[in-house]
């Protein structure tokens, strides 16, 4: 007698050795494996992520420990047509080869095509992680669907895999609103949920700086006392990096005790741009951050920079990462951009502020603003207590299971 499938294909393009994908796909697959889900893990990896065994070995340990299987297929990384092609054709093997598959939990637009694609051989039931409006950011930029026959052919797809999909997550209400409005199809019969980026509030707590050990000495020496303002990221089309090194500055000039710090890989294209407003280079360290470490490297930091593109159709399915890892180590947010969600949510939670605009007399009012403004822990810690039930973990795992059951019934096995 042949046993009925019982687990959870989780298929991601997003690499679990990326700080992303460890943040917002392992702790979440971790965090419901505990609970009895039966889930299994296949992935794209970049190749320089899967040269430091070490760290895969450590990975699949952790996994193991929680009975979560993981296979993963190299990510083509070149940016051409065929190493796009490629990607998606080993998210679909991966998809539609795994046996013993209940349901696939697809994450963002790549993994859902391979999703469907299973779905059309042997209507196995999937759970759309949206994470974006994919297509429209392609759309934004110019790129791919550059003819009304592409972008009509783009819109189908889309329409079908919401229209398909068991159910369906998203990071902000209003993609959810969207979606329950019908915007791609019919969406009285499936469920529709919410859940924005997760952020492990036990993990994600400020720390004294005695007990940021992760982060080297001679760092936290240099920051201790000291007003830190905090850019942590790359230099892409998301954020406003001039206007966001604008600001900084103008907190420099005004505050002798002020001090910027960097996370990020992009050393030289920081140093350029600092260089060019005549920032000295003691009044900031650019250093990279192990994302394990994150917790500690934030718990230094007292405003954190959040200045974003201006709102389109494309960001209104985004949510930065940031603002919950923010908001649970008292990190002070300085926001403008994105959608009127993410503000909402700043404004609501109490310890930041947004910005009507990035003019330079807006920014110099900010700057003004930052250094006038005490330190206050009381603040910070009601704002984390507000943000807890939207953004945290242990209430992020409890909107899964509400929406695991309704999408695939109850799968869950014995601890």
């Amino acid at each position: 007698m042949t046993s009925l499938p019982t687990s959870l294909l989780y298929v991601t393009a997003d690499g679990l050795l990326e700080p992303l994908g460890f943040s917002q796909v392992v702790r979440v697959v971790e965090g419901l494996a505990r609970r009895g889900w039966p889930y299994r893990l296949a992935s794209l990896e970049k190749t320089a992520d899967l040269a430091r065994e070490d760290r895969v070995r450590d990975l699949r340990a952790r996994l193991s420990a929680s009975r979560i299987d993981w296979n993963f297929t190299p990510y083509a990384s070149d940016g051409s047509v065929s190493a796009a092609a490629r990607n998606e054709a080993a998210l679909i093997s991966a998809a539609t080869s795994t046996r013993g598959v209940a349901g696939l939990h697809a994450r963002a637009y790549h993994s859902a095509v391979a999703a469907f694609a299973r779905w059309l051989r042997d209507r196995t039931p999937y759970l759309f992680d949206a994470r974006s409006y994919w297509f429209d950011e392609r759309l934004e930029d110019g790129r791919w669907f550059t003819t009304p026959i592409r972008l009509a052919v783009a819109r189908g797809v889309e329409h079908q895999l919401f229209a398909q999909a068991a159910g369906v997550v998203t990071l902000t209400e209003l993609q959810a609103d969207d979606v329950r409005a019908g915007r791609f199809g019919t969406s009285r019969h499936k469920a529709v949920q919410c859940i924005t980026t997760c952020a492990d509030f036990h993990d994600f707590v400020r720390r004294p700086s005695a007990e940021c050990l992760r982060v080297p000495e001679v760092i936290r020496k240099n920051l201790s006392g000291k007003r830190v303002l905090g850019i942590i990221g790359s230099v892409n089309r998301s954020y406003l990096v001039d206007e966001t090194l604008s600001l900084v500055s103008a907190v420099l000039r005004r505050d002798a005790n002020a001090h910027l710090l960097i996370l990020s890989g992009q050393r030289e294209e920081y140093v350029r741009r600092l260089d060019g407003l005549h920032v000295d280079p003691a009044r900031f360290t650019l250093t990279r951050a192990d994302h394990e470490a994150m917790p500690e490297w934030l718990s230094l930091i007292d405003w954190g920079m959040l200045l974003l593109n201006p709102g389109s159709p494309a960001k209104r399915a985004s949510m930065p990462t940031k603002l919950a890892e923010f908001l649970a180590c008292g990190v002070r947010p300085v926001q403008f951009g994105c959608n009127a969600e993410v503000s909402e949510w700043v404004r609501s939670t109490g310890s930041g502020f947004v910005l009507a605009d990035v003019r330079p007399e807006t920014l110099e009012a900010a700057a003004e603003r930052i250094v006038a403004a005490p330190a206050d822990a009381g603040v910070m810690e009601q704002a984390r207590v507000l943000a807890a039930p939207h953004f945290s973990l242990s209430s992020g795992l409890d909107k899964y299971e509400r929406v695991l059951l309704a999408t695939f019934g109850d799968l869950r096995r014995a601890p």
